[in-house]
């Protein structure tokens, strides 16, 4: 064993541009100084807590990166991409390229898309809903004319009347319910 006295630093290469390794009383400290990167080469690789009883980080040879929490997994890399176990958190936006999907239930029940040219919305299972949950507001759609989204097409308020921004077309039967005016 070799010990050295809080911030004393064993130094790798020369003073000013090498790997250092102390303690300052604080923290544990591996710091690369100098030029190039600092490399861990290892086959697999394993970051752990103090104790050693688990997994922070692992990286096997040719296969995934896990991180884990509490010691559970929650981002793991695959051979097409990440798998993540429980809920994401965003704090920026999440963008998908043209022609790929977000696809949403075991089965890819519900899908997300946008080509380069038409943006879609897909339910292939079931019943499709589209619910208002703030007390008192409506659902609003709204499409462009001459500006971006300067035109509201259609508002379903709260009570669940109908009011639309232009003309009406009815290609089939049309039943009141109620006064008609």
């Amino acid at each position: 064993n070799t010990i050295h006295n809080d911030n004393v630093k064993s130094i790798y290469g020369t003073a000013s541009d090498g790997l250092e390794i102390y303690h300052d009383s604080l923290n544990s400290v591996i710091r690369d100084s100098g030029t190039g990167n600092l490399v861990i080469a290892a086959d697999d690789f394993r970051l752990q807590v103090s104790d050693q009883t688990a997994n922070m980080i692992t990286a096997n040879t040719g296969a995934e990166v896990t991180l884990t929490y509490n010691g559970g997994t929650k981002i793991s890399t695959t051979n097409t991409g990440i798998s993540v176990t429980g809920d994401g958190a965003f704090s920026g936006s999440v963008q998908i390229p043209n022609a790929g999907q977000l696809q949403l239930g075991t089965g890819n029940h519900m899908i997300l898309q946008h080509n380069s040219a038409n943006g879609f919305i897909k339910n292939l299972t079931g019943q499709l809903n589209i619910d208002q949950s703030a007390v008192t507001q409506s659902i609003v759609f709204r499409v462009s004319d001459a500006n971006a989204l300067d035109t509201t097409a259609l508002t379903i308020s709260r009570n669940g009347d109908l009011t639309t921004g232009r003309d009406v077309t009815i290609a089939g039967d049309l039943t009141v319910n109620g006064t008609t005016t």
